[in-house]
């Protein structure tokens, strides 16, 4: 069975965390969450507060076949200042999982290096951190490149969850589940 982690800060977007949590775990991944904080207890930018399964301190994150990263711009900032999380991402990155990122948290993927040879996208008034730092920024709502996957905002995040499980399953079971919530 695929894993995948969501990486949760406070600040983070709460529909870029739902709906591709929510399209995973109908597509068999095993989904589970950890808060980059040190407590399990997780404010999203609209005030809705989710209890993480774990602290990303206390578990092996490499372990898990996808990390998710949702954007949010406070949540992004918090991202941002962790060096557990940067370090992670690279040492991810060079294990070969695949990582995701939505919103403004491609900016913390540019900002760990691991950018420079993936094409990516990310919201709009990101496009400035991480268009320098990637191979090429694209104007589009999802792009797959190699074991990267970014997409742009609150308003893509179906369609990230159905390509993060095309990308960890196959583009079929993407089709399945996307025809049986009626997309």
């Amino acid at each position: 069975m695929k894993t995948a982690l969501f990486l949760l800060a406070n600040g983070f977007e709460e529909l870029e965390f739902v709906a591709p949590y929510d399209i995973l775990h109908r597509g068999g991944i095993k989904v589970q969450t950890a808060s980059i904080s040190d407590k399990k207890e997780v404010t999203g930018s609209h005030n809705i507060t989710v209890v993480a399964e774990s602290l990303l301190s206390q578990i092996e994150a490499v372990l898990f076949d996808m990390l998710v990263l949702p954007g949010g711009g406070p949540g992004t900032e918090n991202l941002l200042k962790s060096d557990l999380v940067k370090k992670l991402l690279i040492k991810s990155y060079e294990e070969g999982n695949k990582i995701a990122a939505i919103c403004a948290a491609p900016k913390v993927l540019a900002n760990a290096g691991i950018l420079s040879t993936h094409e990516a996208t990310s919201f709009p008034a990101t496009r400035a951190d991480v268009e320098p730092l990637c191979k090429k920024y694209l104007d589009v709502p999802v792009v797959i490149s190699g074991d990267i996957i970014t997409s742009r905002g609150a308003g893509t995040a179906a369609e990230f969850g159905f390509c993060l499980l095309s990308v960890l399953e196959n583009f079929e079971l993407a089709e399945e589940v996307k025809g049986k919530m009626k997309f």
